[in-house]
């Protein structure tokens, strides 16, 4: 297990996000800043063993994605703030460095859902 961790929360405009944008932003659920905690899932803080590679399986729940592209900086701020924008369009080139690309639909994310990479 590279990483994992467990919803804490869900801001209010996650589901905006996810239908819009085809995306979900992650962050501990430390952070202090309440305009980040409206658009993000708040998470307990998770320890990063391993770097996140194309490849790998992102699990949210009972759901598991593979892995297509990876922003030259989401393994840094995932492992600094618990933070990455998880982008489901499978597109095999990040366009900004805090992505995380992964094939498949938007899951439905509940708090107690587990997120794991793999």
């Amino acid at each position: 297990m590279k990483y994992k961790t467990k919803v804490t929360a869900i801001g209010a405009m996650v589901q905006e996000l996810a239908e819009d944008g085809n995306l979900i932003i992650l962050f501990n659920d430390d952070i202090n800043d309440s305009d980040l905690k409206d658009i993000s899932v708040s998470h307990e803080v998770g320890v990063l063993n391993e770097e996140i590679f194309v490849g790998d399986k992102l699990t949210i729940g009972d759901k598991i994605f593979d892995v297509t592209s990876v922003g030259n900086i989401a393994t840094k701020t995932l492992k600094d703030l618990g933070h990455c924008t998880l982008k489901f369009d499978g597109d095999i080139k990040s366009n900004l460095p805090g992505e995380i690309h992964v094939r498949g639909l938007v899951p439905e994310i509940k708090v107690g859902d587990i997120i794991s990479f793999e």
